[in-house]
């Protein structure tokens, strides 16, 4: 009985040794394996570590060691090596003075800029041709409480009175910057004191503001959701017209409601041959450039503002009122006004744009200075821009902020264009002040700009794009490879 145990015994090892061999070997393997991988693993997080450690002190010598004042210009770049405990990251760091994208905090109650284009924009007179006139509409403004209502188009006096000059089913809406067209309900067409005139939605009124652009998907003036943007986001609406023009310049003028935002006179038709195609009746185009554009965070650095201002009517206007809007943390200096506008100090106040919208609050939080000039040249209540020619005023300013961003100037030019005012915008509820009134929208830009760092501690990369805060710093981007 024992001999027969001993043999089942001997039999047991013999299968043990066998099936042992097949599961040692493979588990020595995974042993090895494993503590190879071990080791991988511990080099990777040594040099994630490493180059982590490597952004932060790119951080401390942005923010505290006046590392920043060393770029001067868009695109500089500094290489160094950085030692962390031993291992060595190789550091790089990029100056971007790019311009800021999205929304900005406005000073007025107009928020999303509309611009139009025609084509074709020159032809023969006296031919039957059909024009496509596409409106651009921008959100310029961080400030998206209030939706748009409506849209008007006024078109030149040459259409018409025909309202069949507006071609069916033309109107069409694109969400994608002109890649796709969707279609959209049909405008009201009439005819009002020698212009036709369009307007979206078909059924709006502008003094209930019943009928407006509807956020409500089932809504039949939800127009694709035209109402609601986001900053900076553009849309464009489009259509078609067709009649026969006699010689001449013909110009469009877009209304966007609840503002009476108005796009001035815009998209000129050329017809025939003359030596001027530019745009008439009521119109002055005001910029503003600043020099420099480039700030470097934290340095103190004057700015010289140029405000131009170009009479593009056919009449001479009297310039009444000129308010600049600076930048938050950008200040006037005394005694710095030229030019041929007036060579008198404007006067200063503080204003902070945080306004009410709509039953809605909006909080900008941003403090800016105002600059307001009412006494030109020898003393005179208003001054006299004759058609066609320019003039300048030129100002200094001084700005110390620690922002990075792109910091924007807005000026408001006030004349007596408005005594210009025809009857057609009347009748849809644009003021005289509105009329003569010219805005430059987001002008004279200065730039405080980012930086780009490279972080290589061989196995692993780590790319980011920082913007400097007072004593702080924003990642705006992280990427590890």
């Amino acid at each position: 009985m024992r001999k027969r145990q001993a043999g089942q015994a001997f039999i047991l090892v013999l299968i043990l040794l066998a099936i042992g061999a097949l599961v040692i070997i493979p588990a020595l393997r995974l042993t090895f394996t494993g503590l190879k991988s071990s080791q991988i693993v511990t080099r990777q997080i040594k040099a994630l570590y490493a180059a982590e450690a490597a952004q932060e002190y790119i951080i401390w010598k942005l923010v505290y060691d006046d590392f920043a004042s060393e770029f001067t210009y868009d695109g500089q770049s500094a290489n160094f090596t950085f030692d962390c405990c031993g291992s060595l990251v190789d550091i790089l760091v990029i100056m971007r003075a790019v311009e800021a994208v999205g929304g900005t905090c406005l000073t007025g109650d107009d928020v999303i800029r509309p611009t139009k284009t025609v084509d074709p924009d020159a032809v023969d007179s006296n031919i039957d041709q059909t024009y496509t006139y596409t409106i651009n509409l921008e959100q310029i403004s961080d400030n998206t409480s209030q939706g748009l209502d409506a849209i008007y188009d006024i078109l030149p006096s040459g259409f018409g009175p025909s309202i069949s000059a507006y071609q069916d089913d033309s109107s069409k809406l694109s969400l994608d910057g002109g890649v796709t067209w969707l279609d959209v309900p049909e405008p009201h067409v009439f005819y009002d004191e020698g212009h036709l005139v369009l307007k979206w939605p078909a059924d709006y009124d502008w003094e209930t503001e019943i009928g407006a652009f509807s956020s409500d998907n089932s809504s039949p003036n939800y127009f694709h959701g035209i109402r609601d943007f986001t900053p900076g986001q553009v849309k464009q609406l489009k259509f078609e017209v067709r009649d026969e023009l006699k010689a001449g310049v013909y110009c469009n003028w877009v209304v966007l409601k609840p503002w009476n935002t108005l796009s001035g006179a815009t998209a000129p038709i050329t017809v025939g041959s003359t030596a001027d195609n530019t745009c008439k009746i009521g119109m002055l185009e005001v910029d503003k450039m600043a020099d420099p554009e480039l700030v470097l965070p934290g340095v103190s650095t004057p700015i010289e503002y140029t405000i131009s201002i170009t009479n593009k009517d056919t009449s001479t206007r009297q310039i009444e009122e000129i308010v600049d809007y600076l930048p938050p943390a950008f200040y006037y200096t005394d005694g710095t006004t030229s030019g041929n506008i007036t060579d008198t100090d404007g006067t200063t106040s503080d204003v902070t744009i945080d306004e009410p919208r709509k039953d809605v609050k909006y909080v900008c939080g941003a403090d800016r200075q105002v600059l307001r000039w009412e006494t030109f040249k020898s003393g005179e209540e208003t001054l006299a821009l004759h058609s066609g020619y320019t003039l300048t005023l030129t100002f200094w300013a001084q700005t110390t902020t620690e922002v990075s961003g792109t910091y924007y100037d807005e000026v408001f030019v006030f004349t007596d264009s408005d005594a210009d005012l025809r009857q057609v915008f009347v009748n849809i509820g644009v003021t005289a002040e509105e009329f003569g009134s010219t805005y430059s929208w987001n002008a004279g830009k200065v730039i405080v700009p980012t930086y780009d760092s490279q972080t290589d501690a061989g196995t692993v990369i780590i790319n980011s794009n920082m913007s400097l805060l007072i004593g702080d710093a924003i990642i705006n981007s992280w990427e590890v490879e």
